[in-house]
């Protein structure tokens, strides 16, 4: 599909003045105002009826504006976003990327979320046994920066001073510089070795940390942005369900995609679409950075935002 170069410029107007966070039909006389756009309503008007014999946009009723079909966002982030170059090997730190989430959804009033690395691929520079009550310990496993995972567990009913620093100094040659889910291999293969009065409680303890360490783990900001507007029995599945099908259909995909909500398969989606961008740690794939909004938000704003980090 080609509009020529005019056409094309009131197209692009017709879109930035719709997805300005209001979602007004956008009328011919608005365009004609905008500066820089040295063409009468009449002429806008005839570009606006090819327009519309091409499927792009529709007149909500008589005498309105426009506003862009289906058909006219894809042709939109097709041709005026070079979205594949967006963003194209983001590499935030996890403190980062929780602020730029927050800052997302304070700023545009949408829902924004990030599918965290799960806690196992995380390397163990140390582990501390603690005494935390009368019949519990803590178990503190920290990286290199200092983040710690930190699970209790029930003490053994012989625990002292003594086994406590015994299976200590055990975790410790078991995580030694090892992902949690290496060291939790570990566990299981080196049961024997650990200290006399902790095998007992050593398979309810490697569960534990399995289940506590291998849990979903995902930030989900602003979704009170699309609730307000959506009647409770349309309100979108957002969190974990949402960001493993993104996972799946954007797989491999760098740069920017955007996916249109008549394209997913959750029900209270079709007013939406979703922002998403891969990010990576030291050259690895860690995750996606998910933006869902309406689409008469302020888009053109949101991919410069992503722009601005590439």
């Amino acid at each position: 599909m080609n509009l020529n170069t005019r056409d094309q410029q009131i197209f692009s107007a017709i879109m930035r003045f719709y997805c300005d966070g209001q979602g007004v039909a956008v009328p011919s006389s608005r365009i004609a105002k905008q500066n820089g756009m040295a063409v009468c309503s009449a002429t806008i008007r005839n570009s606006m009826a090819r327009m519309e014999k091409l499927g792009l946009i529709y007149s909500p009723h008589t005498s309105a504006g426009r506003v862009p079909t289906l058909a006219g966002f894809k042709y939109w982030f097709d041709t005026f976003f070079d979205l594949h170059h967006v963003v194209d090997f983001w590499q935030p730190c996890n403190d980062s990327l929780i602020q730029f989430t927050h800052y997302i959804s304070q700023k545009y009033k949408v829902c924004a979320c990030v599918g965290l690395p799960q806690v196992t691929s995380q390397a163990i520079f140390r582990v501390e046994v603690l005494d935390f009550d009368k019949q519990n310990w803590l178990i503190l496993l920290l990286d290199r920066q200092g983040q710690s995972h930190n699970v209790v567990i029930t003490k053994p009913l012989e625990a002292n001073e003594k086994i406590r620093l015994a299976f200590n100094g055990w975790l410790n040659t078991v995580f030694a510089q090892q992902t949690l889910a290496e060291g939790l291999q570990r566990m299981r293969a080196m049961s024997a070795t650990a200290p006399m009065f902790c095998h007992g409680s050593l398979a309810q303890w490697t569960r534990l940390l399995a289940d506590k360490l291998g849990s979903e783990n995902s930030i989900v900001v602003g979704d009170n942005y699309l609730f307000e507007s959506l009647k409770g029995s349309e309100q979108p599945c957002i969190g974990t369900p949402l960001l493993s099908f993104v996972e799946d259909k954007l797989a491999f995909k760098r740069g920017l995609s955007v996916i249109l909500g008549d394209d997913m398969p959750f029900h209270g989606f079709e007013h939406l679409l979703i922002l998403s961008a891969p990010y990576f740690s030291q050259g690895v794939y860690q995750g996606r950075f998910c933006i869902i909004c309406k689409k008469t938000a302020e888009i053109e704003a949101l991919i410069n935002e992503f722009t601005a980090l590439g």
